[in-house]
């Protein structure tokens, strides 16, 4: 799973951050570079001296570089920062961390009162007295060197991961596993310069020497009597093409032979050593190694291969695109810093991280875990509150507006519908009275075109009389049940053969139900013609239209 880590490097002249984003099998991934410079007097030899202006400095460049966390993994170097080998007895973990403490006593040049260990086995070696023995590789450092480094870091907010020496931190950086034989790693900043010798990413040697780059810019200053800063840029003069003062060249160059000498006379004594095999090559890192003339010394003197190291080759750099003058120049002072940030090949790494600082970092770690769960329970607390507050306000709200409605039901909807209902009353009282006659109300317009409509061309009518059905209750009943009214008339024709036509044309009005006409039948002789009276009931067909008017509907 990927998971993102910083390695800090805390030199001499600045302090120097990479963050990686580290996942297995892939390449690791430079998200963030920065680097802040460090004020005179501020770290001396690996050792922190001024613990404010070094918390200020890395906070400076925490803002600056925007990393993504304050968990930071960081490196020891110096005369109080060492590695040595031990062969111990085949022990178990926890066996062998106590059994190493007191073996150590041995090796170490300081008092193991006051020095912080941590240890990691190398490899089985047979012994030729007696059993195999496991060699195991301790590395130390002065109590105070890492106290010193544990506040600033605490004091600028961080929290450190772990304390590894420089020295593995170098070795995991530029090691390349296709490279088998021993390789000499020589780092070289502005007060100390570190040789490291690994095999296979194993270290075999490590020495620390007090000379570097600012013994360098110092003879240039005794020579030419400058200040440091005129003599350092004095010093970066003298890397670039032309003309250059000779007394400044002269202390620069003799100052880079006595440092390169005692940088080979280092690889010659582990070369010496018995059952090593000699160093194949050398890889030069760190800002002091472009002092003009240096690398060029060293190639021509060293016997081996001599090639500047490129800790980036190793990184996918594509989140972190930088031009090759860039790239050039952080090239040489990265590899500590991605060297911390890198993980052991071999699964376990130097940690000189005192255990009162593991605790107070879980105190903190826990504090501030407790803090967002409080802040979360707070959050939750307000969060239920307000969604109660809110419950309550719509359901206040809510009851509002069914009082509003019930009062407007009550005040002006219910008085409304009783002055509703009782001219309802009025209405259906007066509709029971004017419907009944109604419904039998003949519409007389209708009656008369239907006669108008039916009547044969050859019958004339006199002595018509219109009249009404009695209505329920008024009178008596009529005859026929269906009968609206009647319609009584004299009908005059010209022959009986005329009768049969009447009777026949105003049997298809659908309003009139015709009487029988036989025994009515008889001449007249005034007219010369035949003469008849007649009965029409009217049916339901002439029915007045006004009787959905005065009608109440159903509610």
């Amino acid at each position: 799973m990927a998971h993102q880590s910083i390695g800090l490097d805390i030199g001499t002249s600045a302090i120097r951050a990479v963050e990686l984003t580290i996942d297995e099998g892939r390449r690791p991934v430079l998200e963030n570079f920065g680097q802040v410079g460090l004020q005179p007097g501020c770290v001396v030899e690996g050792e922190v001296r001024d613990e404010a202006r070094l918390a200020e400095a890395l906070q400076r460049l925490w803002r600056e570089g925007r990393f993504g966390h304050r968990q930071v993994r960081v490196g020891v170097a110096g005369l109080r920062a060492i590695i040595r080998e031990i062969d111990m007895p085949f022990l178990t973990p926890t066996e062998l961390d106590s059994a190493v403490r007191f073996k150590a006593d041995e090796v170490l040049p300081f008092s193991l009162n006051e020095t912080v260990l941590s240890s990691k086995v190398l490899a089985q070696v047979e012994s030729p007295e007696g059993p195999p023995m496991l060699r195991v590789s301790v590395g130390a450092a002065h109590a105070e060197v890492v106290e010193s480094l544990v506040r600033a870091l605490e004091r600028a907010g961080f929290e450190p991961v772990s304390i590894d020496l420089q020295a593995s931190a170098l070795a995991r950086a530029v090691a390349d596993p296709r490279y088998q034989q021993p390789e000499a790693i020589v780092s070289i900043g502005a007060a100390l310069t570190m040789i490291v010798v690994h095999q296979s990413g194993k270290l075999e040697f490590v020495r620390t020497l007090d000379k570097a780059g600012e013994t360098i810019t110092a003879a240039i200053a005794g020579t030419l009597d400058l200040p440091h800063r005129d003599a350092e840029a004095a010093k970066r003069r003298l890397g670039f093409p032309g003309a250059h003062d000779s007394m400044a060249a002269g202390a620069c160059e003799r100052a880079i032979t006595d440092l390169v000498n005692e940088i080979h006379s280092s690889i010659r004594f582990f070369n010496s050593l018995p059952g090593r095999q000699p160093v194949g090559r050398i890889q030069v890192t760190g800002g002091g190694s472009r002092s003009a003339g240096l690398v060029k010394l060293m190639q021509e003197t060293a016997g081996v291969p001599v090639a500047v190291a490129s800790p980036l080759s190793a990184l996918d750099m594509s989140d972190l695109p930088l031009t090759p003058e860039q790239a050039a120049e952080v090239d040489t002072v990265v590899a500590v810093p991605v060297g911390m940030a890198l993980p052991d090949p071999a699964g376990r790494s130097f940690n000189l991280l005192p255990e009162s600082a593991r605790v107070r970092s879980l105190e903190k770690r826990a504090h501030k875990y407790l803090l967002r769960a409080a802040a979360a329970v707070v959050a939750l607390i307000i969060g239920l509150t307000a969604m109660r507050f809110l419950q309550v306000h719509s359901a206040e709200g809510h009851l509002n507006a069914i009082n509003l409605i019930n009062n407007t039901i009550k005040n002006v909807e219910i008085p409304k519908y009783d002055k509703a209902l009782v001219l309802r009353n009025q209405v259906e009282s007066q509709s029971a009275q004017i419907v009944p006659t109604l419904k039998k109300e003949v519409d007389w317009l209708v009656v008369l075109n239907q006669i108008a409509q039916y009547i044969p061309a050859s019958a004339t009518l006199q002595n018509v009389n219109l009249a009404a059905a009695s209505v329920p209750g008024q009178g008596s009943p009529p005859t026929n049940s269906q009968s609206l009214g009647t319609v009584t008339a004299l009908v005059l024709t010209k022959t009986l053969n005329d009768v049969t036509v009447w009777g026949q044309a105003l049997s298809q009005s659908p309003i009139f139900d015709l009487s029988d006409l036989s025994s009515s039948v008889s001449g007249s002789s005034q007219v010369g013609g035949v003469s008849f009276s007649t009965s029409l009931d009217i049916l339901n067909g002439a029915k007045s239209q006004r009787l959905g008017s005065f009608e109440v509907p159903k509610s």
